[in-house]
């Protein structure tokens, strides 16, 4: 049987984008409102088909091949900019590496990882799970640096560490939701459905697993808020406190004793507004950092071969 990609009906542009952002992306709506009125709105853009190639790579109503040729029609879209493409959402991906010179590597590499979301995940090794991670989230990094005006490339690995902390931060919350969705992003040698149903030593098993991603998210935040250098000063002040409030989910995972079986863990409205007075008094010196001089390469260890990363020397 010969399975087609979906239909241009089927596969549209994002709409109202920062409502989009307000209700999918309440972390980076809240850090929206210290970014310009033009940075505001080209992040919200991005977000907002970032959400929509995310939703077709999760839909429970297509097949595995159905949404599998979609994404490569839709990457092919994008890698031949020149000629039509039927999909209002092709066309929306394109305007965005134009109109805000995004990348289209970093985007293409974005696809590239949701392609692999469309199979039954279940990553085995640290690697595997670094290079996954680059995909759906170190390159939204890359993609917002020239919306955030930077115009030094040394900023791009910085810019990829706190993608790359997010998502580690983002598979240690979602491991139940995962485990329903088919998906095993820890690499721990448990099926889905173990993690589902599991016992007190499968609990556990993960746990320390949890602990050890979560103080590797630790290494890359830190890497990546040294990065902030880099970013016009207004820009900064968005970006850490949206780090902040996405590292606290970490945290706050810890705080309840890595009990991942229980559901994921949320930061409220509440929680967010008292970081981000908590985090007042530290914005000068986010300010007048030095820039770092020079990015630690031993984090990027296992990105070889991906677009902006920065190789170590060997």
């Amino acid at each position: 049987m010969v399975t087609q990609p979906l239909t241009s009906d089927q596969v549209t542009a994002p709409e109202s984008t920062m409502e989009t952002l307000a209700s999918h992306g309440k972390t980076f709506y809240w850090a929206s409102f210290f970014l310009t009125r033009r940075q505001a709105k080209a992040a919200a853009e991005l977000y907002a088909c970032c959400r929509a190639l995310d939703d077709l790579a999760d839909s429970a109503t297509q097949s595995k091949l159905t949404k599998k040729q979609t994404l490569k029609a839709l990457k092919l879209a994008l890698e031949h900019a020149d000629q039509p493409t039927h999909y209002p959402l092709g066309e929306a991906l394109r305007r965005l590496t134009s109109q805000h010179q995004i990348p289209a590597t970093a985007l293409a590499s974005l696809l590239d990882g949701l392609i692999t979301d469309t199979e039954s995940v279940a990553i085995t090794s640290k690697s595997e799970l670094d290079r996954y991670c680059f995909r759906v989230a170190g390159t939204v990094g890359l993609m917002m640096c020239p919306i955030l005006g930077v115009s030094d490339e040394r900023a791009l690995p910085f810019a990829i560490d706190l993608g790359i902390a997010m998502q580690l931060t983002n598979i240690c919350r979602d491991v139940l939701e995962d485990a329903e969705l088919g998906r095993r992003y820890l690499p721990v040698d448990l099926t889905p459905v173990e993690l589902r149903f599991a016992s007190e030593t499968i609990k556990i098993r993960v746990q320390h697993a949890l602990a050890d991603q979560l103080q590797r998210a630790e290494v890359f935040y830190q890497s990546g808020l040294c990065g902030l250098a880099y970013l016009p000063r207004r820009s900064r002040v968005a970006i850490f406190i949206a780090a902040h409030l996405y590292r606290a989910i970490g945290r706050k995972l810890q705080d309840r004793r890595l009990a991942w079986w229980e559901g994921r863990t949320v930061i409220a409205p509440m929680e967010k507004l008292m970081l981000t007075l908590k985090l007042l008094p530290t914005l000068l010196y986010v300010l007048l950092q030095p820039k770092p001089t020079r990015h630690k390469s031993h984090l990027h260890a296992n990105l070889e071969g991906l677009p902006h990363v920065d190789h170590p020397q060997g």
